[in-house]
């Protein structure tokens, strides 16, 4: 067994030899999205491909997600493609605790010891268990609370987006939120849809990013919490006219494919408002006025 293998196209986390032989590549995940992996594949099929591709044993080769609470993409456990061609497998945390503590006593004592000090270190993460514990309803009591404050920010970010001119310049949309807890990629955003003469999937996103470089990979994110403004696009078409003008805007803009959606995005620094939070508001409608314009030429000038 041997941890952070390097190969190739990056690093697995765990990868358990038969004799010498790579059997078993795993992923551990708390809650972070799926990383991208070669081409257009992601973490899962990546390493899958890698752990066929030298796997030379009778056994079949495998690829494990050993995670808390985040899922791999839902046609993940069909095998093929998504899993790199090796049989794909999904494993809890919490499932893995609950075994642990069910084999524990058998064991010899210092089998036991590290089985014990591992479960102390799951249940102190509260990864213990898959469903809501004492601390989460606790937040879940505050966060009610504060919801209400939340909305209003973030509304008053998206009224002032909805009356900028040009691209801004649209109806509403059921499909456009000022504000969206997005547990998938860790987000806290809200998004306004962009008019343009073909394209209907182009819209102007807004927002807090609690693990931007995780959620965006590929693309030149900051390590800590940051506020981020984006000119996001989904579906095929939209998503194809922005991958080929992602390299237009100059820095701090970079790009960023999420695989759902896509963007040409630039971050700011969150943590400055953690003393004054009531100016979120305020200086998100600044950075966004200052960028208007640009983000106006840009939709209107090179996405084809």
């Amino acid at each position: 067994m041997e941890t952070q293998y390097a190969f190739l196209s990056g690093r697995i986390d765990l990868v358990v030899f038969a004799d010498d032989n790579p059997l078993i590549a795993i992923e551990n995940k708390i809650d972070a999205p799926i990383g991208a992996g070669k081409g257009d594949d992601d973490q899962l099929a990546t390493y899958g491909q890698w752990i066929v591709s030298t796997n030379q044993s009778s056994f079949p080769a495998v690829v494990c997600l050993l995670t808390h609470i985040r899922e791999p993409s839902e046609d993940f456990l069909d095998g093929g493609k998504k899993s790199g061609g090796a049989t794909p497998h999904v494993l809890k945390w919490g499932l893995l605790s609950a075994i642990l503590k069910d084999v524990a006593g058998g064991l010899v004592a210092d089998t036991t010891t590290l089985i014990s000090e591992l479960l102390l270190f799951l249940g102190e993460m509260n990864m213990d268990h898959d469903f809501a514990g004492r601390d989460d309803f606790a937040a879940a009591l505050v966060y009610l609370r504060a919801g209400s404050r939340m909305d209003h920010t973030f509304d008053t970010i998206y009224q002032h987006v909805k009356k900028l001119p040009g691209c801004f310049a649209t109806g509403s949309s059921i499909h456009e939120m000022s504000l969206h807890y997005d547990t998938k990629y860790s987000l806290i955003w809200g998004w306004k849809y962009l008019s343009h003469p073909s394209l209907s999937g182009l819209f102007f996103g807004y927002g807090i990013a609690l693990s931007p470089a995780l959620t965006f990979a590929g693309a030149a994110a900051p390590t800590r919490d940051a506020v981020f403004l984006c000119v996001g696009a989904e579906g095929n078409r939209s998503m194809q006219a922005l991958r080929h003008a992602k390299d237009i805007p100059e820095k701090p803009w970079t790009f960023a494919d999420l695989g759902e959606w896509s963007a040409v995005i630039c971050f700011k620094s969150f943590h400055s408002f953690m003393a004054d939070p009531e100016k979120f508001a305020p200086q998100m409608i600044e950075w966004i006025n200052e960028i208007s314009s640009d983000v106006n030429e840009f939709v209107a000038s090179n996405l084809k």
